[in-house]
């Protein structure tokens, strides 16, 4: 077994292969949970790493869409360093093709 090293902007996303019990709580199938650095951390046998995450550092112009997997919700984070929890993934807002045409620098 890999022991991961996290740094403080960093976070493992962790998936249940089985049921288990670890010093994060108990663990169901399919069970989805995050380990955030600083950390060394060992993956349990009965779990698998779905990715690492890394912070996102936001300047006060700057934002991202942050979507909750489990209720839908689209949120802004803007003017922070933000780490995406358990159940969140990065949201792609649609544009029409003229606003993306200003945005490329389009005339």
């Amino acid at each position: 077994r890999v022991v991961e090293v996290l740094a403080k902007d960093e976070a493992l996303l962790l998936k249940a292969k089985q049921q288990f019990v670890d010093e994060t709580g108990e663990h169901p199938p399919g069970d989805v949970w995050m380990v955030e650095g600083p950390l060394e951390y060992v993956p349990p046998v009965e779990g698998e790493i779905l990715t690492r995450r890394k912070a996102i550092p936001l300047d006060q112009n700057e934002g991202v869409y942050v979507k909750n997997v489990n209720t839908g919700e689209v949120r802004v984070e803007t003017n922070t360093v933000y780490l995406l929890k358990y159940d969140e993934e990065l949201w792609e807002k649609p544009l029409d093709q003229e606003t993306e045409r200003l945005l490329l620098g389009g005339a």
